[in-house]
């Protein structure tokens, strides 16, 4: 089943000729055996260009996931050429051109991440660790807060809360002290971490670190943020796994410390990116 190919022959505003295209591309990216062909792949690193949902139940052996999904907060609604507060600057140019898919109802986007949730528990060693960034966000003008999400996760236990403190944040006129924090909430499968380092035992639950800019990803986090999080529960020979890759942080984080990673992005143009960073650090090894 490749679940994207069905929602696209519902949706087809591009005609039965790029439904077929599709669907070779689709084909194309299959072995044999049905698992899906990596988009880009060394010693170290491969990435998948699909849906995480589809790659996923292939995988086994994560040791930890460090992830920062779609947000659902406004991606979908921003205009290329805005008015007014949505004036296209360089940032939110970017998000309109790129069409984040970003603007689910919010019952949809919770069963979509619980389902991506399990499927990430199911391939994940006994003892390994899920990181996973958000953000508090306000829809239809009430707090929604990441916490009630995760707790909803099936079987995962929420080990802590760690504040990424960004040292900066856009309000846009929405009548609030500017945000300039988000969550990292560290998860576990079972009780206790199978690897704990003291290099974890450094950093304190509040992360101070600018975001990035000047990427062509329109909400990537520093590569510091993965490298903290492997940091304290990862051991050489691990696989590492980001289901939302983007343009490569996370795996480049992993190669820091000399781990195997995963990573898998819907979007073409995050994979070709991360491919380029990958293949350029390949390099220089």
């Amino acid at each position: 089943e490749v679940r994207w190919l069905v929602d696209l022959w519902a949706w087809r505003p591009f005609g039965r000729c790029g439904f077929l295209r599709l669907l070779w591309l689709a084909t194309e990216r299959k072995n044999g055996d049905g698992t899906m062909k990596p988009y880009y792949q060394d010693e170290s690193v491969t990435i998948y260009n699909a849906d995480c949902r589809d790659v996923l139940p292939d995988l086994s052996e994560i040791a930890a996931t460090v992830t920062s999904p779609p947000y659902n907060t406004l991606g979908s609604r921003i205009p290329v050429n805005g008015t007014g507060k949505m004036t296209a600057d360089g940032w939110m140019k970017k998000v309109g051109r790129i069409g984040y898919d970003d603007d689910m109802p919010e019952e949809d986007y919770e069963q979509w991440q619980q389902e991506i949730a399990g499927l990430i528990y199911a391939v994940t060693v006994d003892g390994g660790s899920f990181f996973y960034n958000h953000k508090v966000r306000w829809r239809d003008r009430k707090m929604v807060h990441p916490l009630h999400l995760v707790e909803s996760f099936p079987r995962w236990n929420v080990r802590q809360e760690i504040i990424w403190e960004r040292n900066g944040g856009i309000a846009h006129n929405a009548k609030l002290f500017t945000p300039s924090d988000e969550r990292v909430y560290w998860m576990l499968k079972g009780d206790m971490p199978r690897v704990w380092n003291l290099e974890g035992a450094r950093n304190l639950s509040v992360w101070h670190m600018a975001a990035e800019y000047g990427t062509e990803h329109p909400c990537p986090f520093p590569v510091r943020l993965p490298r903290k999080c492997l940091s304290g529960v990862t051991q050489h020979g691990d696989t590492v796994l980001d289901p939302f890759c983007g343009i490569g942080t996370t795996l480049r984080a992993a190669k820091d410390f000399n781990l195997k990673s995963i990573g898998i992005e819907k979007d073409e143009s995050f994979c070709e990116i991360a491919a380029k960073r990958m293949s350029q650090l390949a390099m220089q090894l």
